[in-house]
């Protein structure tokens, strides 16, 4: 399997994490989707996929789906051909463009067409005419960008703001956050999980292992060391969540 990332125009670097192609030219095989904080649109060139525990979950050629947010690894059957274009969104990113609880996808897909006007999932299933990468980022950026400028979407503030304490701390944890932000808890739970589609806990949870995973394959540190940095017990505790969240 061949697979590559583009970083998007700068004008939706603040909304979009990257572009991403995954082609399958070989014999049927399996690809494996770690939680990553966000959620995609993948629009499907090629031949069916489907997650290896659920095959009626079947998405075929020229569909276009929405992923929710995921909270454990998850192993998709993919086809000889198939042919992937995604889109990775950042956290209340997809929030500018739709308006429903996202906590409704939790581990699921939903088809775009459920969610957006007929005449721009038509506009965007022109796609399926491209070829060239270069030409399939343009194409949808163009679209994308109109969508905006027509009904940008309001980001709840108190969800921006806990976001960003959670970035900021080195070690944060759902008592934490509570404190800094100042906002009644159930109000703000609640809240973080219709806009952000899994709760506070599991969200900080996946973005402590996410920033430990990096420097386990990004530094010479030992695993004691980067468990303790990432505000892990010990390095048992960080090796729990590298089997909960990788399988391995």
């Amino acid at each position: 399997m061949n697979y590559i990332e583009f970083p998007p125009g700068k004008n939706l670097r603040h909304i979009i994490d990257s572009y991403w192609f995954l082609y399958n030219t070989s014999a049927c095989g399996e690809s494996q989707v770690l939680p990553d904080c966000s959620m995609d649109i993948i629009f499907n060139f090629g031949n069916c996929f489907h997650p290896k525990s659920n095959s009626k979950s079947i998405v075929n050629n020229n569909d276009i789906i929405i992923t929710g947010m995921m909270t454990n690894f998850k192993n998709h059957f993919m086809e000889k051909n198939s042919r992937l274009f995604g889109v990775r969104f950042k956290p209340l990113g997809l929030n500018r463009f739709l308006n429903f609880g996202f906590d409704s996808i939790k581990n699921d897909i939903i088809d775009l067409n459920s969610v957006i006007s007929d005449y721009y999932h038509q506009k965007f299933r022109n796609i399926f005419l491209l070829e060239k990468y270069e030409d399939i980022m343009q194409f949808f950026e163009r679209i994308f960008t109109d969508i905006l400028n027509f009904r940008s979407n309001d980001i709840d503030p108190d969800v921006a703001l806990t976001l960003q304490n959670i970035y900021n701390s080195e070690n944060s944890s759902v008592n934490e956050i509570h404190k800094i932000t100042n906002i009644s808890q159930r109000y703000l739970e609640i809240k973080f999980k219709k806009e952000i589609g899994i709760n506070m806990k599991e969200f900080i949870s996946i973005d402590r292992f996410l920033k430990a995973k990096k420097e386990v394959f990004c530094s010479d540190k030992n695993l004691a060391e980067i468990a303790v940095n990432n505000g892990y017990y010990d390095s048992s505790h960080m090796i729990k969540d590298f089997i909960k969240y990788t399988g391995s």
